[in-house]
């Protein structure tokens, strides 16, 4: 499959997380152009406190699950338990593209460069990941720096970028900076994409962060509680 030809020729690019065959399902129906498989799984659906607890297996076993439900390209993870070397990376990433992933994404800024052209060397598709990282102490950059980052994640052979969590402002700068897609996750604006996780996107849960915090007053709530009401 030509991941490049066949996900980046749109203008703009809509990326669900996905938990299971079901949101699968919702990502083929409303459109979207990828799923995403995240470590966020350790945290919504496993009932972990973060997401460093996943390993390269329990991502495997759900890409198997999300695989047989979509024909988009899938996106997954590599887990923060991947990173204690780049050859445990490396034979991570394998292990996805082997059972049907098709780009790989990895947290980081300058420090996975070495990572990416290792990957790159193989042909394996990479999704950068920078800005807000669940895997890592946040250290935020300024707009310019960002921009900085993003360019060289491009030149070490990034095919795209999520930008999590960043101002509109360096959104901007990051966009304006590379050639490749640039993905908003809680901010899209001036990226070519978004991306969200489901229960986010259906309003089920709020704030910021990945955990599981029911906003009750959403529809998708009132519903399920109305159903068992008397």
């Amino acid at each position: 499959m030509n991941v490049k030809h066949k996900l980046f020729r749109k203008k703009y690019l809509k990326i669900l997380s996905c938990y299971d065959a079901t949101s699968a399902s919702i990502a083929n129906l409303v459109g979207c152009d990828a799923v995403l498989i995240g470590d966020s799984i350790g945290v919504l659906v496993l009932g972990h406190t973060n997401t460093l607890e996943i390993d390269i297996n329990k991502l495997l076993e759900f890409l198997n699950i999300i695989k047989k439900q979509t024909r988009l390209p899938i996106i997954v993870d590599l887990p923060a338990k991947s990173m204690t070397s780049t050859n445990k990376a490396v034979q991570d990433a394998k292990k996805l593209i082997k059972q049907g992933a098709d780009i790989i994404k990895i947290e980081g800024h300058e420090e996975i460069i070495a990572l990416i052209k290792k990957l790159k060397s193989l042909e394996i598709p990479v999704c950068a990941h920078i800005g807000k990282m669940p895997q890592k102490k946040y250290t935020k950059q300024t707009p310019y720096e960002y921009a900085i980052i993003a360019k060289s994640l491009e030149d070490a052979g990034a095919d795209m970028i999520v930008s999590s969590k960043m101002t509109a402002l360096s959104n901007r700068k990051i966009s304006e900076c590379v050639n490749i897609p640039t993905i908003g996750y809680q901010n899209s604006k001036f990226c070519r994409g978004k991306v969200d996780v489901l229960y986010a996107a259906m309003n089920l849960i709020k704030g910021g962060e990945i955990k599981i915090n029911i906003n009750q007053q959403s529809q998708v709530f009132r519903t399920i509680k109305k159903f068992f009401s008397r």
